[in-house]
């Protein structure tokens, strides 16, 4: 009664909703408003809020905190943490002393289950526990003791695949040997691999009839037995297309695939990338059915939908190099049966435009083997040096996923104006190209590497106006330190073999400085120079960047740079340009957005803003 009296006196919104604030553990003053509630109700109410809630909170307060020790491993002390019911708990979760002494009895089984998938049976654990002002300190003293040993592997393969050479190169190759510590993550991992390599080979219905680790604590030794049943095994049979869009023999070729090939999820799965990889079909599906298969053969009929023949683009960029730029872009993507692709691209810039089409014959798979005939005019001005070019080539192109290789030959007629001075050049000129690559995401790159090489030349007897030989060496790098850091090295160096270095066109001029060269300096700005102080390109060029990069936040990272390059003549006479600075990222899905403020070392040291984008590699 004295309580109803009290909450009469001081308010019932206020008992009420502080006491419903309380209970959650967020004492605040409610806002003031009307509640009228039965008094039977309110006083059931407060007397729970007040003999319940402060009960709940104090146990909501309480914490545990469980150490691990002992001569484990990294991968040891995350198991047995996870396995543990007391690492579970959280700060607000309710721990009475029965349940905390339940958790505590279950951890020494917990931690020993922890330690069977490392092969340790036979653990020496031992637990403390103290409580210092409501905390539990727990501490776990694990000896690991002797790990089990593998004595036998018996592993077997029956039916239609136990005499196959792929299969059994797998059974020699599993994980756990004879004389090897028991990882039980080996074990799952090595019977994946069995029955991966037997869907391979098309065995669609393989399975382990049994799968058994026999343990011997006493021993610490264990015996595996495993036996592959692979089932029958299914290949190809004919594939068809529903489509006279494109040539059927030209997708064959595409697929790669052929009668008589096992029949397995993962070449399916290659079979549709491919068609989808040519840009010709918006959807790839495939018709089969096993239960219908004649002696394994799978008729296999690929329905395909085709994408719009024509398709349009339009773009708009900036490069400090170039200034704003514009993109409008055209692609045919079947011109007809064989396959043959049309693309054609509009850039105007501030200082460079360009209008080109590359016409596409596919030699097999279009994306991978193909010949490319090309056609670019472009105008370009830097340093007082303007350039009309026209270019035209055929190229043989070969694209794999570790790299591209390219022979051409191109013929270049270039109108160019350098200081004033007007001249013209027209040459023919045969070359290769190549590049290679190894990364684990060419876009957003943690460690990889790209290497690309070109020679080119020509020769004044044939259509061409004097005679050279060019080569060049282009190399990135990027590793990653952690999570956090990953350093970016790049270099290039290229020389030129010719009499006069200006009887070459500017085009095939070597100059540095700019976005992708040594930032700080201008584009181009960087090379040997005439008898008034004009640059005028040179034979050589010998580049390189250190750069260093920190996630900040999110898709932000920040960097700090060091560039040095030269032009020259003459590799016995390399007079270096160097910038420095820092940079912000920005982390896209389709590469970096990167602005650098830089500052030139040498020639009154200028400050200069860089920006860039695109992928890592």
């Amino acid at each position: 009664m004295l309580i109803l009296l009290l909450v009469s006196v001081l308010g019932i919104p206020v008992l009420y909703s502080t006491g419903k604030h309380i209970k959650s553990g967020r004492p605040s003053f409610p806002p003031a408003t009307n509640i009228i509630i039965p008094a039977c109700a309110l006083c059931a109410a407060v007397i729970t809020t007040l003999i319940i809630a402060p009960s709940t909170a104090a146990g909501a307060g309480r914490r545990v905190i469980v150490e691990i020790s002992g001569p484990l491993t990294d991968q040891q002390q995350i198991n047995i943490q996870n396995h543990l019911s007391l690492s579970r708990l959280t700060d607000d979760d309710p721990l009475s002393p029965a349940l905390f002494n339940e958790l505590y009895n279950k951890a020494k089984k917990e931690t020993r289950k922890a330690l069977e998938p490392f092969g340790y049976y036979t653990p020496e654990i031992s637990l403390t526990h103290r409580l210092t002002d409501g905390i539990h300190h727990v501490v776990v003293s694990v000896d690991p003791g002797t790990p089990v040993t593998v004595n036998e592997v018996d592993i077997t393969v029956v039916g239609p695949g136990q005499e196959d050479a792929v299969l059994r190169k797998a059974v020699a190759m599993f994980p756990l040997q004879s004389g090897r510590l028991l990882d039980h993550r080996s074990y799952e991992e090595g019977k994946d691999a069995l029955v991966t390599q037997a869907l391979d080979r098309g065995y669609q219905q393989a399975r382990f009839r049994h799968s058994r680790v026999a343990v011997s604590t006493r021993t610490h030794s264990a015996v595996i037995h495993l036996q592959l049943d692979t089932g029958p095994q299914y290949r190809y049979g004919p594939l068809t297309f529903d489509t006279d869009l494109i040539d059927h023999n030209l997708l064959r070729k595409v697929i790669q695939v052929n009668t008589g090939d096992p029949f397995s999820p993962k070449s399916l799965t290659r079979l549709r990338q491919a068609l989808f990889n040519t840009d010709y079909f918006k959807t790839a599906d495939l018709e089969y059915d096993l239960d219908q298969s004649v002696d394994g053969s799978v008729p296999v009929k690929v329905a395909l939908t085709p994408n719009p023949a024509n398709k349009y683009g339009i773009g708009l960029g900036y490069g400090t190099d170039t200034g704003i730029r514009g993109t409008l872009t055209y692609a045919n993507r079947y011109v007809n049966r064989l396959g043959h692709q049309l693309d054609m691209q509009l850039q105007p810039a501030e200082r460079k435009n360009s209008l080109g089409s590359t016409y596409i014959i596919p030699i097999g798979d279009a994306k991978k083997d193909r010949m490319a005939l090309a056609a670019r005019y472009e105008t370009e001005e830097f340093n007082n040096i303007d350039t009309k070019a026209l270019n035209a080539s055929v190229s043989h192109d070969h694209y794999r996923e570790w790299g591209e290789f390219s022979t051409y030959v191109q013929f270049l007629d270039e109108q160019y104006s350098v200081h004033h001075k007007d001249d013209r050049g027209t040459l023919f000129i045969p070359g290769i190209k190549g590049s290679l690559f190894w990364a684990d995401d060419r876009i957003a790159t943690k460690k990889g590497l790209r290497l690309t090489a070109s020679v080119s030349g020509s020769e004044d007897t044939i259509l061409a106006d004097t005679s050279f030989v060019q080569a060049a060496l282009r190399a990135k790098a990027i590793y990653s330190f952690s999570d956090l850091w990953r350093g970016i090295g790049r270099a290039d160096i290229g020389t030129t073999v010719v009499d006069d270095i200006q009887k070459l066109p500017p085009s095939l001029r070597y100059y540095a400085g700019g976005d992708q060269s040594v930032r700080g300096y201008g584009y181009k700005k960087i090379g040997p120079t005439d008898a008034e102080g004009n640059n005028i390109g040179g034979k050589n060029i010998l580049t390189y960047s250190i750069e260093l990069e920190r996630t900040l936040f999110d898709a932000w990272s920040g960097a700090v740079f060091y560039d040095s390059g030269a032009a020259m003549n003459t590799f016995s006479h390399v007079s270096m340009r160097s910038g420095a600075g820092l940079g912000l990222r920005w982390n896209g899905i389709f590469g970096q957005v990167r602005l650098d403020v830089a500052k030139a070392l040498d020639d009154g040291g200028s400050w200069r803003i860089h920006f860039t984008m695109g992928a890592d590699l």
